[in-house]
């Protein structure tokens, strides 16, 4: 069963930025994109790099480190066709000006 947990107010992360969270030890990045918000796995699966610290640009987020590149709606990897190394999406939602996170 899924665990809902409240991570901030929805305009404390702004349109086009990011925000890194954990929950229950999980390290979730949290997008901001246009008012709609996505959350993934924040560890980039190559070396492990913080992906809400990485660059943004449009739906797209490169890590940092060597700039693996992930769709923040869905988190798939799209330098190559490698579905291992997609990222977890988690529920997110804003509820009275809340986001809430749903965690499995």
């Amino acid at each position: 069963m899924a665990a809902v947990h409240t991570l901030c107010r929805a305009d404390e992360i702004a349109p086009g930025e990011a925000r890194m969270f954990v929950v229950d030890d999980t390290m979730i990045g949290v997008f901001n994109l246009a008012g709609k918000f996505f959350a993934v796995d924040n560890r980039c699966p190559h070396e492990g790099a913080s992906l809400a610290h990485g660059y943004v640009e449009g739906d797209t987020v490169s890590c940092r480190m060597h700039h693996w590149r992930f769709c923040i709606r869905d988190g798939t990897y799209l330098n190559e066709d490698r579905p291992a190394c997609n990222l977890r999406t988690f529920a997110i939602c804003v509820v009275e000006e809340m986001l809430q996170l749903e965690l499995p």
